[in-house]
């Protein structure tokens, strides 16, 4: 190992000792959501399901929140992966359960090189669901040639700057 890799390997487990001590995860694909959630005034869950983090509200209620997370280009959310229902009325009925019952919804825009946070903004959960639905109900009624039969939907640039607030 070089002397650099030692560093690198040292600071590895330097991070993951300090998460584990304050009962946060350490799994690589989550830790974006624990540092965006430090730097913008939430707290990261330290469950393995659920929301991502919370955040206080203007009546001092602690509330739950979604978080997505980029390097591309352009802030945006991708939702992915979302169980695809018997019926159309079902999914529906999923989707508000799921995306509703998280009151914000942020993006995060990483820099791919250094790990900065480079902004992150939310919008509601009302909102986030009223922009995913019709792209869910596309995907839901759509021809079945594709590879991962999920329902998905992403969040763009637009909708989160015209429906969003910027935190940072």
């Amino acid at each position: 190992m070089t002397p650099e890799q030692n560093e690198i390997y040292t600071t590895w487990v330097k991070l993951c000792t300090l998460l584990s001590e304050e009962g946060y995860t350490t799994d690589p694909r989550k830790m974006k959501e624990v540092m965006a959630s430090f730097k913008t005034g939430c707290e990261p869950t330290k469950e393995k399901s659920g929301p991502d983090c919370y955040f206080v509200n203007e009546e001092g209620q602690t509330r739950p929140a979604e978080r997505k997370s980029t390097t591309a280009k352009n802030i945006k959310g991708s939702y992915t992966g979302q169980s695809k229902q018997k019926s159309w009325e079902e999914q529906v009925t999923y989707t508000q359960k799921k995306i509703k019952s998280m009151d914000r919804h942020y993006f995060d825009k990483f820099c791919s090189k250094s790990g900065h946070i480079l902004e992150s903004w939310f919008i509601t959960g009302d909102v986030a669901y009223e922009i995913i639905l019709p792209q869910l109900e596309k995907y839901f009624s759509g021809d079945g040639h594709r590879a991962d039969q999920r329902p998905a939907a992403t969040i763009s640039k637009g909708h989160i700057m015209d429906h969003g607030e910027k935190v940072l």
